[in-house]
């Protein structure tokens, strides 16, 4: 970790407040989509025919020999259970959502080499990050409280004189202002910590507690192509709008209750467009063999992120960055960044219309995400990036029993970790105006590999079709709610599942 402070101080600060864990929440595409697509553990990128390929191998729409609208609306149950120091905590939300809406209009182009020439919109939950978090547990001789007095000695100020003249130029790191403000200081003048380096306010345990509400959402168009029943393309333009807002609350409890509480809000929200390119190719004849391929290229993502963050101290003096002598009003700062480049290889076989197989490989390398400004690219939280983030590998398998219109579906994927085991956040990476550290939310969460498991069933006549599929992801991750600057403090064990059902109704016609 020092090895890594120590390059990171010798990079340059971009006017930027953003970071790495403010964005990585959108890297990944979550399992969603049509019921269908869900049962089979998303694995159809070479069997296609589902209008939810649209987002994941354009050419899986020019399979459609018939126009095709759908209707999906789904039921997420999220439960977190968070152990530290030997005391454990659950937590979760159930929360109901649109999950996908899609339409296709195939055009019979009758021809000898142009078959079809299809067209597809459709609506799609890319990330549904609505959720609620909690931890607690002993401190264990850890504070929050030592990173706030790290910071202050990192540019000492006048603690017992904030006011708006002296500080509105944002020079000194925002969390030790906060601190300040909540007269986080005793009687005989000691703030934060003694002259002999121990704490005023000595914590006996912490607590944690984090909601959030939103996600990302994409719109697609498609258009593609079915040349002689043998080879299949397709172009998606997809446009991706966030709306996010994460509330987090942090406290630090000794025997007479609250030390201090402090309270972050930020809220998200932006847009961005993609380009996805696909190929399906049947290379034998008279045998149903198919392999796909596609190509993503990176979101290029415009957000604005609004924080503001308020804190109550041992006395019960409260303060907020949206008081006129802090900071005079809430945090705006605009960004721009890039997700990576994303392939995918497939291949599907099929037994007359009675067995459907589909597997594929999906590769996304997480440490090229970068963040961009006029086509400067800021160092800092770029290096950071390529330090804490790895490529992704994610395997999809699912199969379809298909009996006189009544079918039965499974599916499993295994998504590898994005993150380096001694990934953390690192607040001087989240400096604004002169290296001022203008974060200050201190929590962050290293999720592990996930796995995911689906089953589904449906019904189709020759005009209507219904689906329904059950999901349940397991994960395990390391939540931290503060880093120290010189020693990384142990995280509490997380062990999440979701458990999703989703119905869709839809109609050829």
């Amino acid at each position: 970790m020092k090895r890594l402070l120590y390059i990171l101080s010798l990079l340059p600060i971009g006017l930027n407040a953003q970071n790495m864990y403010n964005v990585a929440s959108f890297l990944e595409n979550e399992l969603t989509g049509t019921a269908r697509y869900v049962g089979m553990g998303g694995s159809m990128s070479a069997l296609g025919a589902d209008l939810t390929t649209m987002g994941t191998n354009p050419a899986g729409i020019a399979m459609f020999r018939s126009n095709d609208f759908s209707f999906t609306a789904g039921l997420d149950i999220k439960n977190n259970e968070a152990n530290y120091f030997g005391t454990v905590l659950k937590s979760g939300k159930t929360n109901a959502y649109v999950g996908n809406s899609s339409i296709v209009i195939s055009l019979n182009r009758d021809g000898e080499k142009l078959k079809y020439l299809n067209f597809g919109l459709g609506y799609r939950l890319k990330n549904n990050l609505s959720g609620v978090f909690e931890m607690a547990g002993a401190s264990d001789g850890w504070s929050q409280q030592d990173v706030i007095d790290a910071l202050y000695k990192d540019y000492e100020f006048d603690y017992t004189k904030v006011n708006g003249q002296m500080y509105e130029q944002f020079v000194r790191s925002w969390l030790p202002m906060l601190a300040a403000g909540a007269e986080m200081y005793d009687e005989y003048g000691n703030f934060i910590s003694t002259p002999d380096s121990l704490l005023v306010w000595t914590p006996d345990e912490h607590a944690f507690y984090e909601e959030t509400q939103g996600g990302v959402h994409s719109v697609d168009f498609n258009v593609s192509a079915n040349i002689s029943d043998r080879i299949y393309l397709g172009m998606t333009i997809g446009a991706s709008v966030v709306d996010y807002n994460r509330y987090t609350e942090y406290r630090e409890i000794d025997e007479y209750g609250d030390i201090y509480v402090l309270e972050n809000n930020k809220y998200l929200k932006g847009s961005g467009f993609d380009i996805k390119l696909g190929a399906i190719f049947r290379p034998f004849k008279y045998l149903p063999f198919k392999v796909g391929v596609s190509v993503h290229t990176p979101t290029w993502y415009s957000l604005n992120e609004y924080s503001s963050a308020a804190m109550t101290g041992p006395y019960g003096m409260h303060v907020a960055t949206t008081d006129h002598d802090i900071y005079r009003d809430v945090l705006s700062v605009s960004s721009n960044f890039n997700t990576p480049w994303r392939v995918n290889a497939s291949m599907a076989y099929t037994v007359g219309s009675f067995l459907a197989f589909n597997a594929e490989y999906e590769f996304a390398d997480y440490s090229q995400t970068e963040f961009t400004d006029r086509g400067q690219v800021y160092k800092g939280q770029n290096e950071e990036i390529k330090y804490n983030l790895k490529a992704q590998h994610i395997v999809r398998v699912g199969a379809e029993l298909n009996v006189k219109g009544y079918a039965l579906r499974a599916g499993y994927n295994y998504i590898s970790a994005p993150f380096n085991k001694d990934a953390y956040k690192y607040l001087y990476n989240s400096a604004l105006y002169n290296g001022t550290v203008a974060e200050t939310s201190t929590d962050y969460m290293n999720h592990f590999g996930k796995n995911i498991v689906t089953l589904g069933c449906g019904y189709r006549s020759q005009i209507f079709y219904c689906d329904i599929a059950y999901k349940l992801e397991m994960q395990q991750s390391e939540f931290y709610p503060f880093c120290d600057f010189e020693y990384l403090n142990p995280g509490a064990s997380v062990n999440s599942t979701k458990h999703s059902l989703i119905a869709t109704v839809g109609m050829r016609f």
